[in-house]
């Protein structure tokens, strides 16, 4: 496949970290909560709200790219490689997901026993894979953090695994397939409601962001006349589309009158998702490009490993007050738990990215020297390598 044919999203590195800041102020105002009322506890549920848009996001992105790559295989391959989808995702998830599954069900308990602070109960492999987010009320606060942790990345998995099915066997309806997961996600949310149930861990609930970032993702590969609109957009619109945007993404849950209100809000936040990336990527006109801002487009490119070290941070340092008989009660403890935790997460998250980019680079040596041999002397070289060699000579040839 052409290099010189792809197309790279540039813009979508800082806007995961927009993403991110939700959850992690979420888990801090959570790990930290001592009161059912006053401020703290408000501002709790409406960064909860606004933690369910980071998940629409999530999953608007993920959709987007998944789905542009998926067609720009069958454009220029022909073909959609369906082991090699799977086999990425495996190698993207599996990491951070045993860190998360190790200090859920190994760590954690043994530093609470150690300590002797709380019973503590773990849940059960079927019970977990249920994805049913009401078995989690019997858990301590610090345990709901780190399992919500888990559960995004099933979530994932299990979207992972539909969609790669979906891109090789129904790509010709791709459209109808997208209008459908729009049907789903609504519909989800509104049968969650009348079962009293949350929609927060359901994949379905989801089905807006997905199916609205596929058809996105079609009118950008096919070159579709509506992009050249958003390319032209006046610079003195642009503005003033961004701050209604953001009121949405703020208020829109928040302020949500009735159930089918509620559940339709991420049609307009989707929309507005939609237009953040075909104007920062396309537009001609737009007033700032954040990726042009390289802290944030770091902090972006690291977002994953953020999401996952800062519950287990997070937890660690509670833990670690919890242990002191120390109580965070004062406000300027709050912020420091909030700045501790939010430092150490980008330093853990940046440490393991440079090590994995430097496994990565010597993978590349590995497979440039090894390209330059004929296949009958690489078949009998490549066996005497040591293992981890191999593996990350085929991880890289993979993620290529």
């Amino acid at each position: 496949m052409p290099k010189t044919k792809r197309l790279h999203f540039k813009d979508l590195d800082a806007l995961r970290f927009f993403g991110f800041i939700p959850v992690f102020l979420f888990s801090v105002l959570f790990l930290s909560s001592t009161d059912t009322e006053g401020f703290h506890h408000e501002m709790l549920l409406v960064i909860g709200y606004l933690k369910i848009n980071s998940f629409d996001f999530f999953f608007f992105i993920s959709s987007f790219l998944l789905t542009s790559q998926g067609l720009r295989e069958y454009k220029y391959n022909q073909s959609f490689a369906l082991k090699s989808f799977y086999l990425r995702r495996f190698i993207r998830l599996l990491p951070l997901s045993a860190v998360a599954l190790s200090f859920a069900f190994i760590f954690y308990p043994l530093i609470i026993k150690t300590l002797k602070l709380n019973v503590v109960t773990t849940p059960d492999g079927p019970k977990l894979l249920q994805l049913i987010p009401e078995y989690y009320a019997s858990y301590i606060n610090e345990q709901y953090i780190y399992l919500a942790v888990i559960w995004v990345i099933l979530m994932f998995v299990a979207f992972y695994i539909i969609w790669g099915l979906i891109l090789k066997y129904g790509s010709r309806a791709l459209k109808f397939i997208a209008i459908l997961f729009i049907l789903a996600g609504v519909v989800t949310r509104i049968v969650c409601h009348f079962m009293d149930v949350s929609f927060e861990f359901n994949p379905l609930a989801y089905g807006v962001a997905i199916g609205m970032a596929a058809i996105l993702a079609q009118l950008v590969r096919t070159e579709s006349n509506h992009l050249e609109k958003v390319k032209n957009i006046p610079k003195k619109f642009i503005f003033p589309i961004y701050i209604a945007g953001l009121a949405i993404v703020l208020l829109g849950y928040l302020i949500s009158t009735n159930y089918f209100i509620y559940s339709i809000v991420p049609l307009i936040t989707c929309s507005f998702f939609a237009f953040m990336i075909l104007d920062q990527t396309f537009g001609k006109n737009s007033p700032f490009k954040f990726r042009n801002n390289k802290v944030l487009t770091h902090l972006g490119k690291i977002s994953f490993g953020l999401f996952v070290y800062q519950a287990i941070l997070n937890v660690l340092i509670v833990i670690g007050i919890d242990s002191l008989d120390f109580e965070m009660t004062s406000f300027s403890t709050k912020i420091l738990f909030t700045l501790l935790g939010f430092v150490m997460s980008w330093i853990v998250a940046d440490l393991v990215s440079t090590l994995l980019k430097s496994l990565c680079s010597e993978c590349a040596e590995n497979l440039k020297r090894s390209s330059q041999i004929s296949f009958q002397v690489a078949s009998a070289t490549l066996p005497r390598l040591p293992l981890i060699d191999l593996t990350l000579l085929a991880t890289w040839k993979i993620l290529l």
